[in-house]
């Protein structure tokens, strides 16, 4: 090969080498293409997830204070009543014969005090004839104080008769309210939500060994709420007032609105930990048939949702600095170069990391690609992904609007 031809050769190779990165350079495509977002007032929204079951606002379960056979029901499951209104009777033919014997005592109470006041009388004018005639030395002393002695001893059994007939009137008050309670009535206005006892069933009450037979459940169906449990590592974050998303096992895509009402100042002990009940109170649209008893998940939202600066979390890079403790930076874009910044958090959500220190509002972050986050120096120069939303941290990627949607 001649050396025309060599140099020929080695022209066209450096064509093909030189050729790609001088024409990248004449349109202004060298740097590290990275994606953009700038930093500004975003809401964030961290949640603590929960679970737990509905149950309605005020609801009574109604259980029998007497031994006694059904011996009628006035409704039925679904029955809307009224506090007072009788729900159910009980066999009262053993509380009768309570009261009839009751009341026989007491009359035999009230004979004996009869008999008492005769007596007493009786020996009141003994006494008094054996004072004149003690006066008179007509009696001797002994007999004197024999009759004073009948005269207090009378009178001590009148007293008696009259504490008998006392409680002989409280155990016929006792028997008449043991047969009252034999009508069983509504505590409560609303609507019979559970009827699980039948007529000719025996009704027994409820102690703490026993759990007695349950009649019926009324309750307030205008009011539901959701009883959750709350891990203890979550609890100190969880306070009245707090907005939260539940989603019921019958609507499990459909977020309910609620508001944190009441936090368990004890917790329950389970196999797995300690938990602490929160109680979440619905507003419940009118489409939603919502039962007591349905299990539902729920999102409560830890923070008020006030604007603050804000970065998304995959532009936020940890590492442990030379004193092991946990520092973060950020990756800024300057005049088409890369900058490192060191910046302190706050709140975060699924979506967002709040900035405290280290960047103002319009700074230019880089939140990836990953592997570009990975490799970058400062100074680098860069070059902005074409077909990158530029400008609004929100709208960064699809996936994000979604992430928000899904917060508010």
């Amino acid at each position: 090969m001649n050396s025309k031809k060599k140099w020929l050769v080695l022209g066209v190779v450096l064509l093909i080498v030189i050729g790609p990165i001088a024409i990248k350079k004449m349109r202004g495509e060298t740097g590290i293409e990275v994606k953009l977002v700038t930093a500004e007032q975003q809401e964030i929204r961290p949640t603590s997830l929960a679970s737990g079951t509905l149950a309605y606002r005020n609801e009574v379960n109604l259980t029998s204070e007497l031994i006694a056979k059904v011996r009628s029901i006035s409704v039925k499951e679904g029955d809307a009543v009224t506090k007072g209104q009788v729900l159910l009777s009980l066999d009262p033919e053993t509380y009768l014969n309570a009261i009839e014997r009751e009341e026989a005592s007491r009359r035999q109470s009230v004979i004996s005090i009869e008999r008492q006041r005769v007596a007493l009388n009786l020996r009141e004018k003994q006494f008094e004839r054996s004072s004149k005639l003690i006066a008179a030395r007509m009696i001797d002393q002994s007999r004197f104080d024999e009759d004073r002695n009948l005269l207090e001893l009378a009178r001590v059994e009148l007293k008696s008769s009259e504490e008998a007939l006392r409680g002989a009137e409280a155990v016929l008050r006792e028997a008449r309210e043991q047969m009252a309670k034999t009508d069983i009535l509504a505590p409560i206005s609303g609507t019979v939500v559970a009827l699980p006892i039948k007529v000719g069933e025996t009704a027994i009450p409820s102690t703490m060994a026993l759990a007695g037979a349950q009649l019926m459940k009324i309750a307030d169906t205008s009011a539901i709420q959701a009883e959750l449990k709350v891990d203890e590592a979550d609890i100190a974050n969880i306070v009245i007032g707090q907005h939260a998303n539940v989603y019921p096992a019958a609507y499990p895509d459909r977020a309910i609105k609620g508001r944190v009402e009441q936090i368990a100042l004890a917790p329950t002990v389970e196999l797995q930990g300690r938990a602490y009940k929160v109680t979440v109170l619905l507003d419940a649209p009118d489409d939603v048939q919502l039962r007591s008893g349905m299990s539902a998940r729920t999102d409560i939202f830890l923070s008020d949702g006030t604007k603050r600066l804000a970065i998304p979390v995959e532009a936020v890079i940890s590492e442990s600095g030379e004193d092991q403790k946990l520092k973060r930076h950020v990756w800024l874009w300057r005049d088409g170069r890369a900058h490192k910044a060191e910046i302190e958090t706050g709140i975060s959500d699924d979506r967002w990391d709040e900035v405290t220190k280290g960047l103002k509002p319009g700074d230019k972050v880089i939140t990836g690609p990953a592997k570009a986050l990975r490799q970058l120096k400062q100074g680098d120069p860069l070059t902005e992904m074409k077909g990158e939303t530029k400008g609004k941290a929100g709208k960064s990627s699809d996936a994000g609007d979604e992430g928000g949607d899904e917060a508010e």
